[in-house]
Order: structure tokens, then sequence, then C-alpha cells
């Protein structure tokens, strides 16, 4: 069994805290409440891979949310074996957030797997090719439309990226 760190990165209010929520507890809150510096969750997974099992434990940190104001504080992100990047798909504004977001997970960890989840899913939304945002950057493994309240994708984001980090590490 190993450990390892995964981080949350996107605009506020974009579902990061209720993403990780759903997957931790399989809970959900309609209760908004900023999140303030770190929280850091644990889950242990077990996959099968080439019909070998690993067990996993996946440090998830959830860091607050970039705003115009105040930028992702780097540092959190160091030591990182993955990351999830995190738009509303009801607001353009943190869509258009994903490349610099790219750009600062790139900037510390260079070659990390990186997944994009379209959270907010289950509301009425503009219909965009979201698969497009992989040309981004090479380091994207996949893309995903989730909904933390229906639970659409979120053990799938997870699960794939728990998969893609037991690859890399048995490189």
């Amino acid at each position: 069994m190993f450990s390892y760190k995964i981080v949350l990165v996107g605009d506020f209010g974009t579902g990061k805290t209720s993403l990780i929520r759903r997957f931790v507890d399989n809970s959900f809150s309609e209760d908004y409440k900023s999140s303030i510096g770190v929280t850091i969750s644990k889950k242990i997974l077990k996959t099968d891979i080439d019909n070998k099992i690993y067990e996993t434990t996946i440090m998830i940190w959830d860091i607050e949310g970039r705003t115009e104001f105040k930028p992702i504080f780097s540092h959190h992100l160091n030591g990182s074996k993955a990351f999830i990047i995190v738009a509303d798909i009801t607001r353009i504004e943190s869509i258009n957030s994903i490349t610099e977001h790219i750009e600062v997970c790139q900037k510390i960890a260079v070659n990390s797997p990186i997944f994009i989840a379209f959270n907010k899913s289950d509301m009425e939304h503009d219909d965009i090719d979201i698969y497009k945002y992989k040309n981004l950057s090479s380091n994207i493994i996949d893309i995903f439309k989730t909904s933390a309240k229906d639970n659409i994708s979120v053990n799938e984001i997870f699960e794939v990226l728990n998969s893609q980090v037991i690859k890399s590490s048995l490189q």
C-alpha cells in the first residue's frame, strides 16, 4: 500500500469541496460555505490493474478557490501526484480560468497528470465542447462532466486518476 497527495484546483464556488465530500463520504449539502485555507481528506481505494490489487491512500487537498484578488498559493501544490481542475459548467469565467490553473499546476509539478471536472452538470448550462480543453496540455489525461449533487462521474474521475497514478509509479 502506498499513499499520495492530489490537489483540487479551481475558482471559488466551483464545487471542489462538494466533489470531495461526495467521493469520500458519499454526501452532499446544498449549503455553500467557501473553503478557507486547506482541508485534507483521506480515502483508501483498492484498484485492480492487470489482475493485481493495489491498495492506495489518497490524501485529497481542497484548497480555497482562486478569485481575481487572491491567487492560488502554489506551495499547497508541492508534492502532488495529480490534479483535478474543477470548473463550474454554468459559469464561463470559471471555465476561462482553466488555462491559468493548468499553467500553475505544470509549473509546480511538471509531469503530473491533470484531470478536468466540468462540475454542476446537473444544472442548466450552455452546450460546450468540453473535449477541446484536452488540447490545452499534454498532461491532461481525461475530462469529465460531473455533478456532486447527482453523483455523476464523481467516483469515476477519482478512480481513473488513481489508476493513472498507480501505473505511473510502476514504471
